[in-house]
């Protein structure tokens, strides 16, 4: 079978959850004997390019709009700006085009799109044009919102004026779309609340882990050392991170803490960060690979303010037999079992996480147990059965 991905960004521009989750897929579709083409952005001035990765055709196509996202992450280009980029990124005919060259070239025998920001959602419709399948995979909420419905420190739970605008040709493109996936059941059920696919088959997928699994055994929390708790991703607001810092300033003086910060951000924010976690027991690591980050730690906290819309953070942690702490924001409750493999706190309750960390404590002697379990969760998060899933689905639809 021969297999088009279209992602807003590829290998090396490892962005986040989606980027990784293709580049399992891809790679592993290609060592199984199909043929993948993927396309992706690359700078408006860089040109177009194909190179091959590790087995896999990779089109870079450059992006037509008025700036490149990844110029400085961890700047925000104006607001003026900004606004522009999501005018046109609504449906970007000049996208469009160019990805239609590359198909009409390839002639795959579907279309399997992620993240298509930087693209739009015309590339639906170049795909109906050819007679192409489409499925798609819902790794966030940028088709409801420019914002990833996360507004001044709040989740959406409805359309505003400004993103029922934006969405508009978007919902309505949705139509378009064969099959759609979500990396979780709540990531599914957002999109289908707020009128989008319709008319499309609907599957959850679950994102896989995509290192070596076998942890090796976790020795037991001492009493006498202090209790290690990790915080592993990016340094944003919509994390949460402020509240485990407010959580840790209240425990700290009835257990005994370490706090390690794994992670990068705005500069502005880190410093922010920085500036809160004095007279804490917190320490900054910038960033470092998860597995190694991992053994450093007696449990991992995910204090999500943004509704997740999977958490691979909390497999990383699984499949490392590290227990975990983690709010019910988005898909992070479908990956944790309470009081099996971690605890799950509301964010919007004064005081939860901080309980939550003195209950974790307080069994510090089971987290090894726990560990386990989460280590045989994590098992059924192989890419062997993620791939699996997605080749029925292609089988499905090309039928």
């Amino acid at each position: 079978m021969k297999i088009a991905l279209l992602n807003s960004f590829y290998h090396p521009y490892n962005v986040g959850g989606a980027e990784r989750s293709l580049q399992i897929l891809a790679e592993a579709l290609a060592t199984q004997g199909h043929q993948v083409v993927v396309i992706c952005l690359s700078e408006p001035k860089a040109g177009a390019r194909k190179e091959e990765i590790n087995g896999v055709q990779v089109y870079r196509v450059p992006l037509q709009n008025n700036y490149w996202p990844l110029a400085n992450k961890y700047r925000r280009p104006s607001t003026v700006r900004r606004i522009f980029w999501h005018y046109r990124d609504r449906y970007n005919k000049a996208m469009a085009r160019l990805v239609q060259t590359i198909l009409r070239k390839e002639k795959p025998d579907l279309l399997h799109t992620h993240n298509i920001t930087g693209f739009s959602v015309a590339i639906w419709h170049t795909a109906r044009l050819l007679g192409l399948p489409v499925i798609h995979t819902l790794h966030d909420y940028s088709l409801l919102c420019p914002r990833n419905a996360y507004r001044n420190g709040r989740n959406c739970h409805k359309i505003c004026a400004t993103c029922w605008y934006f969405s508009i040709p978007k919902r309505k493109a949705s139509s378009e779309v064969d099959l759609v996936v979500g990396v979780s059941k709540f990531t599914l059920k957002r999109h289908l609340e707020w009128g989008f696919f319709t008319r499309s088959e609907k599957e959850v997928v679950y994102n896989p882990v995509s290192f070596v699994l076998g942890a090796a055994p976790r020795s037991e929390a001492r009493e006498a050392e202090p209790f290690r708790i990790g915080f592993l991703g990016r340094l944003a607001q919509l994390k949460g991170i402020e509240d485990l810092f407010e959580a840790v300033q209240q425990v700290s003086e009835q257990i005994p803490l370490r706090v390690l910060v794994a992670g990068r951000g705005e500069e502005s924010y880190e410093a922010k960060l920085r500036k809160r976690a004095q007279g804490l027991p917190v320490e900054f690591l910038g960033y470092v690979e998860a597995n190694a980050f991992l053994n450093q730690i007696d449990i991992l906290v995910v204090p999500s303010r943004w509704h997740e819309p999977f958490g691979r953070v909390i497999l990383e942690a699984y499949s490392n037999g590290i227990p975990v702490v983690a709010s019910t924001r988005g898909g992070i409750p479908e990956l944790v079992d309470e009081g099996q493999t971690g605890w799950l706190y509301d964010p919007d309750k004064p005081g939860a996480l901080a309980c939550a960390l003195l209950e974790a404590y307080r069994h510090r002697d089971e987290l090894r147990h726990m560990g386990m379990h989460g280590y045989k969760k994590s098992l059924a998060f192989t890419v062997e059965a993620h791939v699996k899933q997605y080749l029925e689905l292609y089988q499905r639809i090309t039928r």
